[in-house]
């Protein structure tokens, strides 16, 4: 019998983690929640906001759950569901794509989600509830820590450390051996060149710091 999971959230990554999810043909997905009804997700029912999580895990005390809500700013939000969860006291299993591919010495943390052809590669170590995208990589020796973001086609490279919180944007890149600190934004198609750590949104190639302001909006324009 397949273990029953509940996915958090409404949107598109909740769409794309519904589709990995009937892939692997592990799971039985009982619905979704969040705070709009948004009727059906491929087939996949509304269940209602997360006041009803509780009565789900009472239900069944082996139903799983998955964070299916990624913010496109940094943010608590992923973190605050984590510890919502856990403290009704569901298991969020590491989904992985059957596409991607996970090399040797590879470890995953819990909630962690691996989407369509990516790539973590040898020796790396990957924190909890991390949301890696389609096509992004993760090259030999690296640290990523909890709640970060990877998006779309975002490459890290090897001996990367990026710490907890943190966005990598769409085809952005990190060079080799580089340390990105806590809760920053690296932007679409940005190239890190050297160590960030101070918080912020990091933009261009190379990226630096912006203050989100007129400048800031006027460049992304």
């Amino acid at each position: 019998m397949k273990d029953k999971i509940v996915i958090i959230g409404g949107g598109g990554h909740a769409k794309l983690i519904i589709n990995t999810i009937k892939k692997l043909d592990k799971y039985e997905i009982i619905g979704y929640t969040d705070i709009i009804n948004k009727g059906s997700l491929l087939g996949i029912n509304y269940l209602g906001d997360d006041t009803v999580l509780s009565g789900i895990f009472t239900k069944d005390n082996n139903c799983k759950a998955v964070i299916g809500i990624v913010p496109y700013e940094v943010s608590n939000k992923r973190q605050d569901i984590y510890n919502m969860l856990k403290k009704i006291g569901f298991e969020l299993p590491v989904i992985i794509s059957k596409s991607a591919i996970i090399n040797e010495e590879v470890n995953i943390g819990e909630g962690t989600v691996v989407l369509e052809k990516a790539m973590i590669n040898v020796c790396s170590n990957v924190g909890k509830c991390v949301m890696i995208d389609s096509c992004a990589i993760i090259e030999h020796d690296c640290n990523v820590g909890n709640f970060v973001h990877m998006a779309v086609g975002s490459i890290i490279g090897g001996e990367v450390e990026i710490a907890d919180g943190t966005i990598i944007g769409v085809g952005a890149k990190v060079i080799q051996g580089k340390k990105i600190g806590h809760n920053c934004l690296i932007g679409e198609g940005s190239i890190v060149v050297n160590n960030i750590l101070i918080e912020g949104t990091y933009f261009g190639i190379p990226a630096r710091r912006f203050e989100i302001n007129d400048e800031f909006d006027r460049m992304i324009k």
